[in-house]
């Protein structure tokens, strides 16, 4: 079994991702792509990671990803991501 990692993904791309799905102005298979495949980067890997987290630690209910604090802690993400 292979891993697929995207290894030229940018900080600003992984930002601009994490912020179009809070807006729900992302397209429809983008926050799919962005939790379910590895970043080769450690740093960007990690920030994956914690955003794939926000669905267990904070559950949004039918149709949601994960609820308004989760929502915050993404936002807190994607300014982390653009503040490196």
């Amino acid at each position: 079994m292979s891993i697929h990692f995207r290894s030229k993904t940018t900080k600003e791309e992984v930002a601009e991702t994490i912020e179009n799905f809070v807006n729900g102005s992302g397209g429809p298979w983008d926050w799919d792509d962005f939790i379910s495949l590895r970043i080769a980067n450690e740093e960007l890997e990690a920030i994956r990671i914690e955003c794939l987290r926000t669905q267990s630690e904070y559950p949004g209910g039918p149709n949601r990803w994960c609820n308004e604090e989760g929502l915050e802690v993404l936002r807190g993400l994607a300014k982390q991501v653009r503040s490196r």
